[in-house]
């Protein structure tokens, strides 16, 4: 972009020196306002740590962590579930306690670590799943794998891929 030039720099986000107040809004209300509260993280989530600083960027830092994986988790089911129809986690909208457990949580854990030790590298994690021996493997169904797998969960066979 030669010979355009620009005004000054403006700052677009800055943290405050002080921040201000937030409290709960009573039914989202502003004019109701609640119990003042701080940053932070749901209890039944891990906490953060004492390093990480009460802003967005420790909010960021704290959703990559790799000690629980959690976002990681998330992200190879989606992977999965765009291969297999189905994701490790079925209910792959709800990874909580009232949602399905994996069927595979060593899988899905190692899935994570994997994708975190890979640099979160979506191409490499799309060609870890699609060159498994789970997804290479025979569509042919039995009578007995219909039995003891009627939904395909543990994928004793392939599954119609959901993306073609």
């Amino acid at each position: 972009m030669s010979g355009v030039a620009f005004a000054d720099p403006s700052m677009v986000m800055r943290e405050m020196d002080e921040p201000r107040e937030t409290v709960i809004l009573a039914r989202g209300d502003y004019r109701n306002r609640g119990e003042a509260v701080t940053p932070g993280v749901p209890a039944v989530l891990p906490a953060f740590t004492k390093d990480l600083p009460l802003n967005r960027l420790g909010l960021a830092k704290w959703l990559v962590d790799p000690s629980p994986p959690l976002t990681a988790r998330v992200a190879v089911n989606q992977y999965w579930q765009m291969h297999f129809g189905t994701g490790i986690v079925k209910t792959a909208e709800d990874f909580g306690s009232q949602g399905e457990p994996p069927t595979n949580p060593l899988l899905l854990d190692w899935l994570a670590t994997e994708f975190i030790r890979t640099g979160w590298d979506v191409k490499a994690m799309q060609r870890l799943i699609v060159t498994s021996s789970a997804y290479r493997q025979s569509s042919r169904v039995t009578p007995e794998l219909r039995e003891r797998d009627p939904e395909n969960r543990l994928l004793a066979r392939t599954a119609v891929s959901a993306a073609g």
